[in-house]
């Protein structure tokens, strides 16, 4: 989103005043953590001086997001990284009011490039290829209908490459369908009371709890699987501490799995990680539901991976023919424009065309 001079030299001004900007790495230290900002870490020039690394920051935040949204994330974060009482605490503060305000007038005098509905366009985005994965976790579920009726899956991917997407479908199949789902991110998670601690909070909407075992949180799985699925999803598992997702296996998963047996509902975990690197770092890993291990270790699915061309035409002609997206949009367009399909990419470019904003609309609704 395209910044008025006065608006643009504001923004300038304080974050020169911002201690983020001393050098690249504080820069990227302060980015590396927050998803939304993760890509100026790799984007933003290591500029020698602190007015230039200003500017890259501003150019990239301005032509990133035509929406405004990930600008307005960046002012909120080092708002937040301020102490409230300091005058640059208020100045951000008035910075992001300014910013909010000219987002909207923006908008209003955009000419909205479709007629959209973002419903069925969110809708319609779930439905882009990942059949492989959908596949395997369906013969999964099947195969443990007859059995205790748990499930744990492995999702995994490079970066942008759409597990957040593909986990929401995957915990939305008909076999699952109105489950309550517990989703954690594990940034930082070292220690398995740590875990047992944020699934406790979840159940029972306290924040008072502390250090429970698995004999005090038990109760609380099994009163809310007699009347509907529960399915974890613990993002970020990249993330965590070295050697706490063997931890996390042996004494969090494979004590729930033990314990319970289902009849009617299912116990499904989803560990998303949005590196790769997961597979690689020992953590058991069954790779064929046959396997005597599974469902005490998680299922290793096939890594997502660019969308192909020929998933891209099956997907866009039921798109168009639906009424979802325009008939002008085109696969060779989608694929140019996401370098060769990266999903988040792609979904971003489908949301451009029709008139709304993947970062500030759509991708909420995945991540929530």
């Amino acid at each position: 989103m395209k910044l008025p001079a006065t608006l643009y030299w504001q923004c300038r001004k304080l974050f020169l005043k911002c201690a983020q900007f001393e050098e690249y790495r504080r820069l990227s230290d302060f980015c590396n953590p927050q998803e939304e900002l993760y890509f100026l870490v790799e984007d933003i020039v290591q500029e020698k001086t602190r007015g230039a690394l200003v500017e890259s920051c501003l150019n990239l935040l301005t032509q990133a997001d035509e929406s405004g949204d990930i600008l307005l994330i960046f002012v909120k974060a080092l708002q937040d990284s301020c102490h409230s009482g300091r005058t640059l605490w208020s100045e951000l503060n008035d910075l992001y009011a300014q910013i909010k305000a000219h987002q909207e007038k923006y908008h209003l005098c955009q000419p909205s490039i479709y007629s959209y509905n973002e419903n069925r366009i969110f809708k319609s985005i779930l439905e882009i290829d990942f059949d492989e994965q959908q596949d395997e976790v369906t013969k999964a579920i099947e195969l443990q209908k007859s059995l205790k009726r748990t499930a744990a899956f492995l999702i995994h991917g490079e970066e942008k490459f759409g597990q957040e997407t593909l986990v929401h479908r995957l915990s939305q199949l008909s076999e699952l369908r109105n489950g309550r789902r517990i989703k954690i991110k594990m940034t930082g998670m070292g220690e398995v009371s740590d875990l047992w601690n944020a699934v406790a909070t979840s159940l029972t909407g306290s924040k008072q709890v502390r250090n429970l075992s698995l004999d005090e949180v038990m109760p609380l799985i099994s009163e809310c699987l007699q009347s509907q699925h529960l399915i974890f999803i613990f993002t970020e598992v990249h993330r965590t501490c070295i050697g706490f997702l063997p931890e996390l296996i042996e004494h969090f998963w494979r004590p729930m799995v033990d314990i319970v047996n289902l009849k009617e509902t299912y116990l499904v975990m989803f560990l998303v990680d949005n590196k790769g690197k997961v597979c690689k770092s020992g953590m058991p890993l069954a790779w064929q539901i046959c396997q005597q291990e599974y469902p005490k270790v998680p299922l290793h699915l096939p890594p997502t991976n660019r969308f192909l061309q020929k998933k891209l035409y099956q997907w866009l002609r039921m798109a168009i023919a639906a009424e979802v997206v325009p008939e002008s949009l085109s696969v060779e367009t989608l694929l140019q424009e996401s370098q060769g399909g990266v999903p988040e990419l792609v979904y971003q470019r489908i949301c451009h065309y029709c008139g709304c904003s993947w970062e500030g609309g759509l991708a909420k609704w995945l991540i929530q």
